[in-house]
């Protein structure tokens, strides 16, 4: 059993400290490693709106066995048909090529969707997909001038530097920025917003550790627990692992925390409430149980305000925020000590929204409504 140990021990060293052949040579002689998804349906559809040339970012992966192209699974949100509503084709697709931006030669060609699940929602209440945020496809034909990445098995760390490729539809061509690493919650890395960076079009970007192994996928925008300041956030290897190993079932559905806290806060109350959420976050098992998303924690302090329980909107909004520095739960923050007459802690609360958004026009105009009426 020593033995075992020993030996599993050293094979989980040797792979976190294995270095990518591909990252040892200069910046300038990287390969291409991030890709665009143009994306065709066989009815003529295209993406859920005209505006889109494309569908965020993929890249590929090397599993030991197979190359396989990988995008964030919330790019379904655009790169669909009008009768998908779960993370299944359906049989639609006619054709979806991955690229460099502005290189289509060097393309891979998708074959099939293995994650696919005709019970896992694209949107809703019941929906995990920004939870699970990888989709990983089959390939008919890779570029040899694409390069492949391999996935890292290990914990991501605070403090560690990592590099992102992506293709934001504001940049003429992909790129390559560098960040360090904020905060672990669970599955999610969040990590420092490079300076200058665009972000839309970048979902889907592979996020490496500075051996060029892959440890996260790029979700979106975010906040550093810290400062507040903005940040990104990246989802771990972990569920990517998970649908390699073939785990079954692979998309148990989350419990809303809203739900669990609407029950706290009834028999335990207000204190209690705020522990709970407390323990479960610092739980790193508790976000494959609950959904901690801050639209489902807001959802409930929107039913308490429209209730009149504006005590308790508060609480709810005050967790949210804890949760997530997010523009839109400081203005509802605000309307809750509006309504409660706090008009001080309501001023401070849309002046906190508008500071991370400043085109946040319900934030200013409750502003100038709120300092006009004082």
């Amino acid at each position: 059993m020593k033995k075992l140990l020993i030996l599993l021990l050293f094979i989980s060293i040797q792979t976190y400290c294995q270095k990518a052949t591909w990252i040892k040579k200069p910046k300038e002689q990287w390969p291409n490693i991030a890709m665009i998804n143009d994306v065709w349906f066989r009815n003529g559809e295209r993406y859920v709106h005209s505006s889109f040339e494309y569908a965020a970012t993929g890249f590929l992966i090397n599993t030991g066995k197979d190359t396989l192209a990988v995008t964030a699974k919330h790019v379904l949100w655009v790169a669909k048909s009008k009768r998908m509503n779960t993370v299944d084709l359906k049989n639609d697709l006619q054709r979806w090529v991955m690229h460099p931006k502005g290189n289509p030669k060097d393309s891979v060609v998708i074959d099939k969707l293995i994650n696919t699940d005709s019970t896992e929602k694209l949107t809703g209440p019941n929906s995990s997909i920004l939870q699970r945020d990888w989709i990983v496809f089959s390939t008919k034909y890779v570029s040899p001038r694409v390069q492949p990445l391999t996935p890292r098995r290990e914990p991501v760390r605070p403090g560690e530097r990592v590099r992102y490729f992506g293709c934001p539809y504001n940049d003429p061509t992909c790129v390559m920025l560098e960040a360090t690493v904020l905060q672990v919650e669970c599955n999610k890395i969040i990590f420092s917003f490079p300076k200058g960076a665009n972000v839309g079009g970048a979902s889907g970007s592979p996020l490496v550790d500075e051996n060029g192994l892959l440890i996260g996928i790029l979700g979106g925008a975010s906040s550093d627990k810290a400062t507040g300041e903005k940040a990104l956030y990246a989802v771990s290897t972990r569920y990517l692992f998970d649908i390699l190993d073939g785990k079954k079932p692979l998309n148990v559905p989350l419990i809303p925390f809203a739900e669990a806290l609407r029950k706290e806060i009834a028999s335990k109350g207000e204190t209690a409430a705020m522990k709970k959420f407390g323990a479960l976050k610092n739980d790193e098992m508790s976000c494959f149980t609950y959904d901690f998303t801050v639209e489902n924690i807001n959802s409930l302090g929107d039913e308490y305000l429209a209730d009149n329980k504006t005590d308790l909107a508060i609480v709810v909004y005050k967790i949210s925020a804890k949760e997530l520095s997010f523009s839109p739960t400081y203005y509802r923050l605000g309307k809750a000590y509006e309504a409660k007459g706090n008009i001080g802690l309501a001023i401070e609360s849309y002046e906190k929204a508008i500071k991370l958004w400043p085109d946040n026009k319900e934030a200013v105009d409750a502003l100038k409504s709120l300092r006009e009426r004082c």
